[in-house]
């Protein structure tokens, strides 16, 4: 089962900055889990009265304290949802036959034991309303209505139309004040790791990030949150991924994720999160830290459209006051490299030169007339692509019925796990997700074309390489394709040297460069984070 608390505990293993309060979390909610045939039941704990859920895409929140929705126009869309499902030759004849008129029935139940929560809301960016649901709402069943699934509410809900929003107030924060943990018990919940484990009996990286998509934006509404029910409704989407480490190999075992918001601007918030061995023998104590990552989440207002002031912080301690320093560094250094960016400069004089030796050595196997042939283990960078496309379904939807972000992640990793072990002709190993933005959102039922290929590996004694993965949204009806986001990955031979990648163009040497920078600046950040975070190396 899941266990999700909001207690106040250090992301910093050797650090009683954040200490863990002693109060004894307190069972807030069962959620039951639908997965593609079962339902699961996944346990939630919490100090405090504002949870969320995540951990899965299929996973349902719930929260207590709700009014009941009125009889009538449940029964409409109900008559409504019912008539679709006809239309769509579907043999199910009601809500009882459905599941999510099972997590319907879970929602209610926990909500009566739950009253003591003052708030109502849950955390979360996953959706609350089955898209059957929302479909019956567009055929016919009233607007404005309360989700018919279940009595469930949410600060990350779309705005009602009609309904009076008052001014959303700030309200100084801390950063205990959003932190959250979920437990990954493995080793206990069968059914837990048959979702995450992969062909060699490994846990799956891809649906990790999904996990870690999903915590960022929990914690953003966390903190973003007044307290109020009826303040003016915020959209906080993932602006980018500024770095994903794997600093030890990832194991079956029970994990600890957890994170909290470490640095804000206006509308900005920046996520920290770490991912942690549980020992069996100390289920409390903060194993080895397998895995960190920081998020840059932003804010907008949802009846506008415009940025929207996120709360402030307060830093209690010298370590609090580092982190957040730590933040505005990462925050200029990001504004440096978009600013020295190839798209937007020329290449350094130093890179102007290997340039010049890149077409040096690939002329001599390039030129018809040369008897030098190319070694076999110089692959052109041009026979390195590997493609994929896949629909976008509304089962992988965000709370804004956009794709979900970490999906996109996951699948992204996928592809380019492909094309690593293709390249090396092995397992490769996972050793980071460099920096991403997300340009534009992912809307449903588009196709997502995803295009990988190796632009740096060194090749002799050296293991790692970067593998590149452009996304872009083909729209057949508009006929058009665009760019949402472009991945960098690192990946390693952990056994033997890697082949390398030769470009022959200018446009390939550009990839060439911009995966040797990454690579590069990718190594910098990663013995930092190890140095200023004091995780093991």
């Amino acid at each position: 089962m899941l266990r999700f608390t909001s207690s106040a505990t250090s992301l910093l293993s050797q650090s009683p900055a954040i200490a863990r309060s002693s109060s004894t979390s307190s069972q807030s909610a069962v959620h039951h889990l639908a997965t593609t045939r079962t339902l699961s039941k996944r346990r939630i704990n919490t100090k405090k009265p504002l949870f969320f859920s995540g951990a899965n895409r299929n996973a349902r929140d719930l929260v207590a304290n709700q009014k009941p929705v009125g009889t009538p126009a449940k029964d409409s869309i109900e008559k409504a949802r019912n008539e679709l499902l006809d239309k769509l030759g579907s043999n199910s004849s009601g809500p009882t036959s459905s599941a999510t008129s099972s997590i319907s029935a879970a929602a209610e139940a926990a909500a009566a034991r739950n009253s003591a929560l003052p708030h109502g809301k849950v955390f979360t960016v996953r959706p609350i309303t089955s898209w059957i649901d929302k479909l019956a709402n567009q055929h016919g069943s009233p607007t404005g209505t309360h989700n018919p699934a279940s009595n469930i509410t949410s600060p990350s809900s779309p705005p009602e139309p009609g309904k009076k929003y008052n001014k959303r107030d700030l309200v100084l924060k801390t950063m205990q004040d959003s932190y959250t943990e979920i437990i990954l018990p493995f080793k206990t919940d069968k059914a837990l790791l048959e979702e995450y484990i992969n062909v060699g009996g490994s846990l799956r990286h891809g649906k990790i990030m999904e996990d870690l998509d999903a915590l960022a934006g929990a914690i953003s509404y966390k903190h973003a949150d007044d307290g109020k029910t009826d303040s003016s409704p915020l959209t906080i989407v993932t602006a980018s991924v500024d770095r994903i480490d794997l600093l030890k190999p990832l194991g079956v075992c029970d994990l600890r994720l957890s994170g909290h918001v470490t640095y804000v601007g206006y509308s900005s918030m920046e996520i920290f999160m770490k991912m942690e061995e549980i020992s069996e023998d100390k289920p409390g104590h903060h194993g080895d830290t397998i895995l960190v990552a920081r998020f840059t989440m932003v804010a907008r207002d949802a009846l506008t459209g415009k940025a929207a002031q996120v709360n402030p912080m307060l830093l209690q301690n010298d370590t609090e006051k580092k982190l957040f320093q730590m933040g505005e560094d990462h925050k200029a250094k990001k504004r440096l490299a978009t600013d020295s960016a190839l798209t937007k400069r020329p290449p350094t004089q130093e890179e102007r030169f290997l340039i010049h030796d890149l077409y040096l050595n690939y002329s001599q196997y390039d030129d018809p007339q040369s008897k030098t042939k190319k070694p076999d283990d110089v692959e052109w960078l041009a026979d390195t692509k590997m493609s994929a496309i896949h629909i976008m379904q509304p089962q992988d939807r965000n709370i804004h019925d956009k794709i979900f972000g970490g999906y996109l992640m996951r699948l992204a990793y996928e592809l380019a796990f492909c094309n690593a072990s293709v390249f090396i002709s092995s397992r490769p190993t996972f050793l980071a997700l460099d920096e991403i933005s997300f340009r534009k959102p992912v809307p449903i039922g588009t196709f997502l074309a995803l295009d990988s290929q190796i632009v740096y590996a060194e090749g002799g004694d050296h293991h790692s390489f970067q593998v590149m993965v452009k996304a872009d949204v083909l729209d057949v009806k508009k006929g058009s394709r665009e760019t949402t986001n472009t991945f960098w990955f690192t990946f390693t031979d952990p056994i033997k040297g890697t082949p390398k990648v030769m470009p022959r163009t200018y446009a390939e040497s550009m990839l060439y460069l911009e995966g040797k920078r990454r690579r590069m600046l990718g190594s910098q950040l990663a013995g930092l984070n190890r140095k200023n975070l004091g995780l093991q190396k």
